[in-house]
């Protein structure tokens, strides 16, 4: 019974050995873009990602937390892209009552990423219409963002030299 069970131990130990040797074999790859990207290698990432969060007096914390988690998905967007072998070039514009979350009443983290990612080489646009309508002094937006006269001409104009549009809300 002794001589069964060792070799029971041994068989079990033999096929752990095995199914952990083959472990590498059955792994899942990693995700990547590689469809998308196919044949854009060198190419420009063009992309307008157009902020229209809604914030409340109610939401407004948690408007701003959620700002904060799509800047840093957008740092990501432009890491990735540059890791695949594209150059981005990316546009935040931000409209409706999203202008509010990018004031210097921003918390620490949204104004903390909008300087890392400008520094990176994202530009940002404002829209002047949504300032005026959220009441929202034009002087009060982030210095690193360019208040223009309406971001909806701004994506008009950037789709038409090719950029792809990604509406956040």
């Amino acid at each position: 019974m002794n001589r069964n069970f060792r070799l029971i131990r041994l068989l079990a130990s033999l096929v752990l050995v095995l199914l952990l040797a083959a472990t590498p074999v059955l792994a899942v790859p990693a995700p990547d873009d590689s469809d998308a990207l196919a044949g854009l290698a060198g190419a420009t990432g063009k992309a307008l990602f157009d902020i229209n969060i809604g914030v409340a007096p109610k939401t407004f914390d948690a408007s701003m937390g959620m700002l904060a988690l799509y800047l840093d998905v957008i740092k990501q967007t432009h890491a990735g892209l540059k890791s695949q072998g594209l150059t981005p070039d990316i546009i935040v514009a931000f409209r409706g009552s999203a202008v509010t979350l990018v004031t210097d009443t921003a918390s620490v983290a949204v104004k903390g990423l909008i300087t890392e990612l400008a520094g990176m080489g994202i530009k940002f646009e404002a829209c002047n219409i949504a300032t005026k309508l959220t009441g929202t002094p034009n002087d009060s937006i982030l210095l690193e963002i360019k208040v223009v006269g309406n971001t909806f001409i701004s994506a008009v104009g950037y789709q038409a030299k090719g950029y792809s549009p990604i509406l956040i809300q």
